[in-house]
């Protein structure tokens, strides 16, 4: 890494150079040199399908839907 900001630090103008320029340079081949992983994983996929059909499967979809409409319903009666 070091090696890389040698041309862009003495550039010629090195008395005119701040450590925030320095750091400015780290940063920006920090983030060019970094590699993106989005969606290099598919096993975060298979298990939010498996946590879904044990939602189902388990019948707490229905309590779910059953506990929305019991609290709509008490929210009319109270408010």
């Amino acid at each position: 890494m070091i090696v890389n900001l040698i041309p862009e630090i003495t550039a010629g103008l090195t008395s005119s150079i701040t450590w925030n320029d320095v750091a400015h340079v780290v940063v920006l081949k920090y983030h060019l040199s970094s590699t993106v992983l989005l969606g290099q994983s598919y096993e975060l996929f298979t298990n939010v399908q498996k946590a879904w059909d044990n939602f189902v499967s388990t019948g707490q979809i229905g309590a779910f839907i059953i506990g929305i409409f019991v609290g709509w319903f008490f929210k009319g009666i109270f408010r």
